[in-house]
């Protein structure tokens, strides 16, 4: 072994004893990369289902945070792709270590490759809560008074048929749902879901069908209103709605609410999908 390589080997091996990784590492060159950016895989190791990245405890990385690892320069390609998901498992003071856990490309995670947190989803699904006579605060609150009297939602298979539902229930997992009593069908409804976001919101967009006009309320600001259709424009009916809602949102906890019209007279079946996606910043 020639001396300069025999010194860049002993480097390496005191760079892993600082942050308490010990395992052999496969990594490649990488160029063009400032010493000023963050977001970059920096090691890959040789099983391929480990590796570190250059976030670490400064930036206030914990474990359990939920990276997007893509490549931004594939050839014939106009956009980034999306190599898979990671879980960071261990916090080091330079780097830190991250283990694969969905894997969505059959290109392999390369050093160089780059890392974004992985968007927090909000989701209609069972752990939503309705009522028919809400009580005060029910759009703010994050613990009600009588919370006991507000019904868990149950899921339905009310318009799952529809391409609409179909793609936003593909793209985000949510479920449709609705107040689980009978007479529901025809009155009023009032849902809400308190969530917690622990990092700071980038940017953040709410989508919804709903199955009636509706209100959305996110910590007791009204977003907009979601407007029942007429019978001519039930062949087209329903279109996800979108909202840009970051200046909403607050780092902790979150109240959203939903406040759904309906009656007799109402012309499409009773059901709610929304999906809250949150981007996040690391600092």
């Amino acid at each position: 072994m020639k001396v300069t390589n025999y010194k860049l080997y002993i480097l390496f091996i005191i760079i892993l004893s600082n942050i308490g990784f010990g395992q052999s590492i496969a990594f490649q060159s990488i160029s063009d990369k400032s010493n000023n950016s963050k977001g970059y895989v920096l090691y890959v190791f040789a099983k391929k289902t480990e590796l570190m990245i250059d976030f670490n405890k400064a930036d206030g990385l914990s474990n359990g945070t939920r990276f997007d690892v893509f490549r931004t320069n594939v050839p014939d390609m106009n956009e980034p792709v999306k190599l898979g998901e990671i879980d960071v498992i261990k916090v080091g003071k330079k780097m830190s270590k991250a283990k694969v856990t969905m894997i969505t490309s059959s290109l392999k995670i390369e050093r160089g490759d780059r890392v974004f947190t992985h968007p927090i989803t909000i989701i209609t699904d069972e752990t939503w809560i309705s009522h028919t006579a809400p009580e005060k605060g029910w759009k703010s609150e994050y613990t009600l008074p009588k919370q006991r009297d507000w019904a868990k939602c149950e899921v339905v298979n009310r318009l799952t048929d529809k391409p609409a539902v179909r793609q936003l229930v593909e793209d985000t997992d949510a479920k449709p749902i609705w107040h689980p009593s009978v007479t529901s069908l025809s009155e009023d409804i009032f849902f809400r879901k308190v969530f917690q976001i622990n990092a700071n919101i980038r940017d953040a967009t709410l989508s919804i069908i709903c199955g009636g006009r509706a209100n959305i309320f996110l910590n007791d600001i009204w977003i907009d209103e979601i407007k029942e259709p007429k019978k001519e424009e039930l062949k087209d009916w329903p279109k996800i709605e979108s909202f840009r809602v970051i200046s909403f949102l607050r780092q902790g906890k979150n109240v959203v609410a939903i406040q759904v019209f309906r009656d007799q007279k109402s012309i499409v079946p009773p059901a709610l999908l929304v999906a809250i996606n949150v981007h996040t910043n690391i600092r």
